[in-house]
């Protein structure tokens, strides 16, 4: 819709990244190791304050901030009408011309663009000595800020290069902001996923049945028993594989193994990717090799002499994908459609409105694409697109 939460994940060569340690409630933002963990199998995020309903503030100092504080749904930012007074990211998206006030959530919600004005002026506005418009762009500057600072952050705790990656924008806030964050990161690819506003849920029915077992053994690595691992995870598979096939009787289940390595003596271990086939003594050398490469990956250099000690050992076993449930294959119109009209839009890094085209987004076809500046709109999210960024759809949408 344009005023839900704002999700934004990095990818290369389409694959998630996963993590078994997830933090909650960090005292420091952004900090690693300043949450409290949790030791569960999870997809690797960072919690950022970036939601449709998230508040905007002034402090002593002059300084704007956004979030974590939020306006939630009930009774949520001012132009909603509901109640809330406080200036929120959707107040500022609406105050810039992003959003359409008649249309918002397919015209089921209608926006109060005085109540969004009168929030931002007196909220931020007045306390930056600018007027409300001022104010919106302070907010959302701030907001895409902090998700390009997370982003940065997150990619070089993990030694990874963000302008490698893909930026995949999920959620109904996200699109708002994905070029605009892609930018600040040096990225020049988006993905915008069909029913972006409701991805999570989607993500949830589409995900294959998987089931990750993991057992702690020690050994170090030169002292590697290849038979009594293969046993211990021959009782994994067997635990896991019948775990999946409560949800996916008929499928077949995969398996993939991983070992947790770190040099003896420290805190933190890395995952490993173990060959599929049973282990042999021989497999210690690329098991060695494997975990080197990793850590020169995440730390610039590796520590030469020092033994390999592994901790834990996980299987995952899981069930294919139903291509038949996604690969929903879109027809395109021999004739490219119209845009329904023109909207004046504050684009991301303007300072003066631009007059933007509005396309419905399935109005985009890989072989009808649409340059900016222009407004794609959908019942559940809008993609602001300034000017210089190109958009078409796959056959997928």
């Amino acid at each position: 819709m344009g005023g839900t939460t704002a999700k934004i994940c990095l990818i290369d060569d389409c694959t998630l990244p996963l993590s078994r340690t997830f933090e909650v409630d960090r005292a420091h933002r952004f900090m690693k190791g300043s949450g409290m963990p949790i030791k569960i199998p999870v997809v690797d995020m960072v919690e950022i304050g970036a939601g449709g309903g998230s508040l905007a503030s002034v402090d002593e100092l002059g300084r704007v901030s956004v979030g974590p504080e939020s306006a939630g749904a009930e009774p949520g930012p001012a132009c909603y009408g509901r109640g809330g007074g406080a200036a929120a990211v959707t107040d500022a998206n609406l105050m810039l011309g992003r959003l359409d006030a008649d249309g918002f959530a397919g015209g089921r919600i209608p926006l109060n663009t005085k109540a969004a004005q009168q929030a931002i002026q007196t909220e931020i506005g007045d306390a930056l000595k600018t007027d409300a418009i001022g104010g919106a762009q302070a907010v959302i500057e701030i907001v895409d800020e902090n998700m390009a600072s997370a982003a940065r952050v997150h990619a070089v705790e993990k030694g990874l290069d963000v302008t490698e990656r893909t930026l995949i924008a999920f959620g109904g806030g996200a699109p708002l902001h994905a070029i605009a964050v892609a930018r600040k990161l040096g990225i020049d690819r988006i993905i915008i996923p069909r029913d972006a506003g409701v991805g999570s849920a989607v993500g949830f029915l589409l995900a294959p049945v998987a089931f990750e077992v993991v057992r702690s053994r020690f050994t170090l690595l030169e002292h590697l028993e290849p038979e009594a691992i293969n046993a211990l995870f021959e009782e994994m598979e067997e635990e896991a594989s019948a775990t999946v096939r409560l949800g996916a009787s008929e499928a077949s289940v995969s398996t993939v193994r991983h070992a947790f390595i770190r040099y003896a003596g420290q805190g933190h271990e890395i995952k490993i990717q173990l060959p599929d086939l049973p282990l042999t003594a021989d497999d210690r050398k690329t098991i060695a090799e494997t975990f080197d490469k990793a850590y020169r990956n995440q730390y610039g250099q590796g520590i030469p002499g020092v033994p390999l000690e592994i901790l834990t050992w996980s299987l995952t076993a899981s069930a294919p994908v139903s291509e038949d449930i996604r690969a929903q294959v879109e027809h395109p119109s021999a004739k490219p459609q119209q845009s329904i009209g023109q909207r004046m839009v504050w684009m991301p890094g303007n300072d003066h409105p631009t007059e933007c085209s509005v396309v419905t987004r399935q109005a985009i076809s890989t072989a009808h694409p649409v340059a900016g500046p222009a407004v794609i709109t959908e019942d559940q999210t809008t993609l602001v697109a300034p000017a210089g960024w190109t958009l078409s759809a796959n056959p997928y949408g």
